[in-house]
């Protein structure tokens, strides 16, 4: 498995994200396949940073090269364990260098050490089978379809 450097997203990360939200493929595998416009890019990292039920991690190779990011949103829910949604996206040049399980796997690592025990949900459009089978490999086990994003999708769970 690939071992990638991790830290937590900064200001300064605000490009590099942008241009990974409007990658072609990023955004056909999208809930929302519209482009972002940095306008609205930028209002909404600033206040994902500062937010603490978002974890924003960006993951490096041995090169010090961008190689993805991973973001935990958590919900609170009244009476309830909060949601935890994972959402991934892989740069473009390091696609199909089986990146993307090991981003999710220490991503995971990272989320537990600060949010505890937690079970992960991720949402994955069923034809998306790069995703798919990268979040099989990364131990989330498939609970059922989902229609939570007005897109059918399948609601993969990891609750190791």
């Amino acid at each position: 498995m690939a071992q990638l450097i991790c830290r937590t997203a900064q200001t300064s990360d605000a490009q590099l994200y942008f241009n990974w939200a409007n990658d072609p493929d990023t955004r056909r595998q999208s809930f929302n396949t519209n482009p972002i416009s940095l306008e609205t890019h930028t209002a909404w990292f600033t206040r994902k940073l500062t937010d603490a039920n978002t974890l924003l991690l960006i993951f490096f190779n041995e090169m010090k090269q961008a190689v993805g990011q991973v973001r935990f949103e958590r919900t609170p829910v009244a009476d309830m364990p909060d949601e935890i949604i994972i959402g991934i996206s892989v740069d473009a040049r390091q696609r199909g260098k089986g990146m993307a399980t090991p981003l999710i796997q220490q991503g995971c690592a990272v989320c537990r050490k600060q949010w505890g025990a937690v079970s992960i949900h991720a949402y994955i459009k069923a034809d998306n089978q790069a995703s798919i089978r990268a979040f099989e490999r990364a131990g989330f086990v498939l609970s059922g379809e989902s229609g939570k994003f007005d897109t059918p999708s399948l609601l993969y769970i990891n609750s190791q």
